[in-house]
């Protein structure tokens, strides 16, 4: 049976793993790279080459008790022949609608915030990046946040919700993906980035002011000068209860500082920001990072959320130096992708084809330093 990426979401995110066994056809170097991962099905990658060279060695990789084998490719083209020849062997398959590229394209939306608040956060997650942003509903207006490149996703949730967006802002110039948020703004609401992320670009944007309040009966959101991963990064208070905190401080560790090739110093910067700004917060409320690392970064409700407290112990368990030594460490056995000075670039105002914008984001996120 076909399936299309939003089942292929529930069926990665169940909590217990199935039977079934997600077969990615696409060459091995780029499987690699970028593929869909979850508790809640098993993953095998058998290039398309190997099956046009050998169709039997090709389906013997197959585990024995697999059951429902949903085959991925690149655009749910090729798939469908690899599904076919499964079929043909007794083998209970069929396609990924929209392979690779629409998965890429997917997002799904949690409400965040409990029930009894006066206002709405809902988390806007892209599993094939691991890019989380925001929506913050008051009434009848809405404060995006992060924003990706399908800016659809937030324009129609926010005419589902009955909410006029009223500003749409960047925790920080993001160098991993391309951002929406200039795009969403559209001239219509404010777009907020930092002057710090704005040198050298061409948009259109206004200065990150200190609040911004949404809604007839106001929900405050508080900006907090946050630099270490950019110079410019913020994070947003929301409410006293909810920390928008970008990539300053993630799941299982912190936004690399070696972005403007000054890791030194900008490590500095961010253990500042750590201990002088974020740990000022209440340690009990709920962090909302940028990014997710991996599928075990979601709860079972398919959201990414932590204790501002918990995630700051884990960060600064040492004194400053410690924590310079292990960070400035950690960025020397990694280095940030080549493609990601280009991203900054195109989110600063250059222009770029839908093509190379796809080329771009390919690949998971490496922004995060783990600890």
């Amino acid at each position: 049976m076909d399936i299309d990426v939003a089942a292929l979401d529930r069926l990665l995110t169940a909590p217990e793993q199935s039977d079934d066994l997600i077969l990615d056809t696409r060459d091995r170097d780029v499987a690699a790279r970028w593929h869909p991962e979850g508790p809640g099905a098993r993953y095998l990658n058998v290039p398309y080459d190997e099956f046009e060279g050998d169709q039997d060695a090709a389906v013997a990789q197959l585990p024995q008790n697999a059951g429902n084998v949903h085959v991925l490719c690149a655009r749910g083209i090729s798939a469908v022949d690899i599904a076919e020849i499964l079929r043909e062997r007794g083998v209970h398959a069929g396609i990924v609608g929209g392979g690779m590229a629409a998965w890429a394209r997917y997002h799904r939306i949690v409400r965040v915030s409990a029930s009894h608040e006066p206002f709405a956060i809902y988390q806007i997650v892209r599993p094939a990046k691991g890019c989380l942003s925001y929506l913050v509903v008051s009434g009848k207006q809405a404060l995006a946040i992060d924003c990706t490149r399908f800016t659809d996703v937030y324009s129609e949730l926010c005419e589902r919700l009955g909410a006029k967006l009223i500003g749409v802002a960047d925790t920080h110039l993001h160098a991993d993906h391309v951002s929406g948020s200039s795009k969403l703004s559209s001239g219509a609401a404010p777009y907020y980035l930092s002057d710090e992320d704005a040198v050298g670009g061409s948009l259109r944007r206004d200065s990150v002011p200190r609040t911004i309040e949404v809604g007839e009966t106001p929900i405050r959101v508080v900006s907090l000068p946050v630099p270490g991963h950019t110079l410019g990064s913020t994070a947003f208070y929301v409410g006293d209860r909810y920390l928008v905190s970008g990539d300053t401080l993630l799941p299982n560790g912190v936004g690399r500082p070696d972005l403007g090739n000054r890791a030194l110093e900008w490590t500095e910067y961010l253990y500042e920001s750590l201990t002088g700004v974020l740990a000022k917060c209440d340690p009990s409320t709920a962090a909302l990072p940028a990014h997710a690392g991996s599928a075990s970064d979601y709860g079972s409700d398919g959201a990414c959320i932590r204790k501002l407290g918990d995630l700051l112990a884990a960060q600064l368990s040492a004194d400053r130096a410690a924590f310079v030594e292990r960070v400035s460490s950690a960025v020397a056995k990694t280095s940030q992708p080549a493609e990601y000075a280009e991203i900054r670039r195109v989110n600063l105002g250059a222009d770029a084809s839908e093509q190379r914008v796809a080329e771009l984001e390919t690949g998971v996120n490496q922004c995060a330093l783990k600890r």
